[in-house]
Formats: C-alpha cells, structure tokens, sequence
C-alpha cells in the first residue's frame, strides 16, 4: 500500500503551544532539568546515533508511513532513537494515516475518565490512568489547561461523549439562551467548535433534554483521509410525548439537519432515554444499547440526512440499564457486555453479534456458546445472595484500548472505579470513588499518541 501524500512538510518535531500535549512537554522538560541537576547522564541509545540517521527526515517518515510497519513497529522505532522519535512526532498525522488498521488494542491509547463538575470545581473533573499520572509526573490538570478560551465558557459543563481524540460537552445555557449548546473539542490539541443551539419541543428542562449522542470522525468514513477536523454528531432523543428522532450535526456544513423519526423501529420512552449511555461506532454506524436490542444507524457521508435505521437483536433481552454495555473488537466485531457472578467471582461476559458485511439488517447476537467470552476476575469474590452486584454499573468501553470502565459501591466491599482490560483480563483501580455523574472514558486518537510520544 502507498503511503499517503503528506499535508505539509515539517523539519523538526512540533512546538507544542496549546492543549495537554503543551503540559506534557513542560513536564518532561522538568524531568530532563531535573536528571541534569542529579548528574544524570544519557543512556548509550540516546544519542540516535545509527546507520538510517544518514537518511533525510522526509524518507524516513515515508518509510514509517509506508503501511509495511504496524503501530507498534513504530512506537518501537521512536523510542529506539531520538531522531527517529523527532520525526515520527513531527508527521504524525502522516504516519498515523498510512498505517494499516491496529489489528489489537493499545491501552496505551487510554487517558482517563472525565464527569460532571465536582462541588469545589466548575469545569469537568478529570482523572487520568496511572500511566498518564507518571507522565504528568502526578502534575494535576484540568480541562482548561488544554484550550485557550474564556474559561467560563466550560463553566459547569458536562460530558457527553468521547472518541478518537475528541470529547463532546453540553455547556451551560447563558444569557438566559434557550437550547442544546454542545461543543467539539479535543484537550490534546486544544482545538475546539461550537455548535449551534438545538431546540426540542420535549420541553426541555434547564435547557437540555435525555439524548443520546454518537461522534462520527472521518476514521469512520475512510481510514486514508487526510487528517481534518471533519465530524458528525448524531443525537438520538424524543420530539414531544410520543416520536423519537435522530438528528444530525455536520462539520463541514456547519449546521443541523433535519430530524429523521425512527418511531416506527424504536420508540423509547423519556424514562428509558434518560439510560441511553455509550455509542460505539462500526463502519460509519453508531450502536446504542436499548432492553431488546442495539439500536443501529448507518449514515450516508454525502447525505447525511440518509440514515439505515434497524434494532439488533439480543438473545435474551438486557433489561438491566446499569449491566449492560456495547464495545466493539479489533476485528470490527460487534459485542454486548454484562457481568455475573460465576464460581464465586464477578465476571465479565461478551457476547458477539453477527453481522453480515455492511448491512445493519442482518445483525443479531450470538446465542450460541461459541458467540461468548468469559473474563473471571479472580480478585473480586462475590457472594451467592448477588447483593453485591445491587451496585455495579458499568459505564464506558474505550474502543481503542479495550479497557471496560465499571464501578461498584460500599456493599460490593470493592468499592471504587475500576478498569477491566479485555485483552489480558487484568483489573485496575483507577479511583476510590464510584459515585459519579456524566462519566465518559477519553483516548487519544493515533496521530496524537505519536505527537506525545516525544512531546
């Protein structure tokens, strides 16, 4: 496969002047300050000194971009050599677009968790991994150290939802404005765009109204084109007492569309959209999690008001709201989440939708035992009166990095915010707390790991 045509040509790894990307680069040059003031000295590979050093940075990013090296080929190469590091940081969109899928998760790519504003704090609280934490060297951030703007205009604002690098908050109405303010933005960079307001006639209290909300990036559409802050925004939400919609938001139009009812294939009633969470997103559709099935909706990039709307099966229905999350594989394979006590341990169960090619239509879980996956987590005992699953939720699935984000409360005796990485079945805890309100896990998207990786 050709590499695709870099955007621009650059001779040195960018300056980083806004977004966490601009944190994590003082925080190394602290650590560097801080190794020379020790009498730290460089490592024997540091140098890059090498035989490919000879070849100009411009054939060197090609080669990285070539689509012969996995992501993980490249990583290895940016941290073998600082030049090499220097280059694949300076191209990282153009890198990151000729690499072939990731074929695995990263959990590299996972950065934390972000919910609603917190007594003392105004903005979204954020926690980060514990990988994250010793890059910022345990620094604290917050959501405004990423983007330069007025700081009350994320004054209380809440998130929503989270992919590829990009985070979509409902800001808080001002002026005595009416409607859904949301906006775009991605803290790693610092880029951000508001969207116009949104009226619902559901008479919406403190301006806002229950929806659920899918992020769509140009990834979705076509994995080869060139970067840009392309985006959909899809929200799912009732028009009155008795019509549900779909609507949606484009980029490059700049404005919304009109509202599409899918009565006829989902009418969700305003309690049932109050517990509409998470969308993964497959080949340009978005999933949500509904009692009887998954919600699936294709959109058409040329014409977005276009939209193939079916419900996917489950086999048995998941009634339980707080038990029940979508995820997606490597592979592209389509999955519902929910743990159960086996063998005395809180455990994790996939199962697999089929799904023929592109055509929502055709998709259904798997009832066959072959369809699931078990993940024991041995560390966790529970007892057979199931009280301690009263306070389990799960609460995000990070596409990119495989990780399922759940809590569980004081009577679980595990009390806490956990992470459960589906890859090597291992469990983490991320934080003491589990009483959270508008959690959404965040990853960076691949051109901006590469940026990071000598930032």
């Amino acid at each position: 496969m050709s590499p695709p045509r870099p955007a621009r040509s650059a001779d040195a790894a960018p300056c980083h002047q806004k977004g966490w990307l601009s944190v994590v680069s003082r925080s190394r040059v602290s650590k560097k300050k801080e190794r020379r003031c020790c009498g730290g000295r460089k490592g024997a590979g540091s140098s890059g000194a090498g035989t490919l050093l000879s070849v100009p940075d411009d054939i060197l990013g090609a080669i990285f971009a070539s689509g012969s090296l996995t992501a993980a080929d490249v990583v290895c190469c940016a941290a073998t050599c600082r030049g090499w590091g220097r280059v694949v940081a300076s191209r990282s969109e153009y890198v990151s677009r000729g690499l072939p899928p990731l074929g695995r998760y990263l959990s590299s790519l996972a950065v934390g968790i972000f919910r609603a504003p917190i007594t003392r704090m105004r903005t979204p609280h954020f926690i980060p991994t514990a990988a994250w934490a010793r890059l910022l060297s345990d620094r604290r951030i917050s959501l405004l150290d990423g983007f330069q703007v007025d700081g009350e205009l994320l004054n209380y604002a809440r998130p929503v939802a989270s992919r590829n690098g990009r985070l979509v908050l409902q800001l808080s109405p001002t002026d005595g404005a009416r409607g859904l303010a949301l906006c775009v933005c991605n803290p790693m960079t610092g880029d951000l765009a508001i969207l116009p307001r949104l009226s619902s006639n559901n008479k919406p209290r403190r301006n806002w109204f229950p929806y659920g909300c899918a992020l769509f990036t140009d990834d979705d559409f076509d994995p080869l084109r060139s970067s840009s802050p392309f985006f959909r925004l899809l929200l799912l939400y009732n028009n009155g007492a008795s019509k549900t919609v779909l609507r949606c938001y484009s980029s490059d139009a700049g404005c919304w569309g009109q509202e599409i009812d899918i009565t006829g294939v989902a009418s969700i009633s305003s309690q049932k959209m109050r517990q509409i969470f998470q969308a993964v997103l497959r080949r340009g559709a978005a999933f949500w999690p509904l009692d009887d099935g998954a919600l699936g909706v294709r959109l058409d990039l040329e014409r977005p008001e276009t939209m193939d709307v079916h419900l996917l099966p489950f086999y048995p229905p998941h009634y339980m709201s707080d038990n029940r999350l979508l995820g997606m594989s490597p592979d592209k394979r389509l999955f519902v989440v929910h743990f159960v006590r086996w063998q005395g341990f809180l455990s994790g169960i996939l199962s697999y939708f089929d799904i023929d090619g592109d055509d929502i239509s055709t998709g259904r879980e798997n009832s066959e035992p072959g369809g699931k996956m078990l993940y024991p987590m041995f560390d966790m005992k529970i007892g057979s009166c199931g009280d301690q699953l009263a306070t389990l939720k799960l609460r995000w699935f990070c596409e990119k990095s495989g990780l399922i984000l759940f809590t569980l409360g004081e009577s679980s005796g595990y009390s806490g915010t956990f992470t459960l990485d589906v890859r090597s079945s291992m469990v983490e805890k991320v934080a003491n707390n589990y009483s959270w309100s508008c959690f959404v896990g965040y990853e960076m998207d691949m051109a901006t790991y590469f940026a990071a990786l000598t930032a």
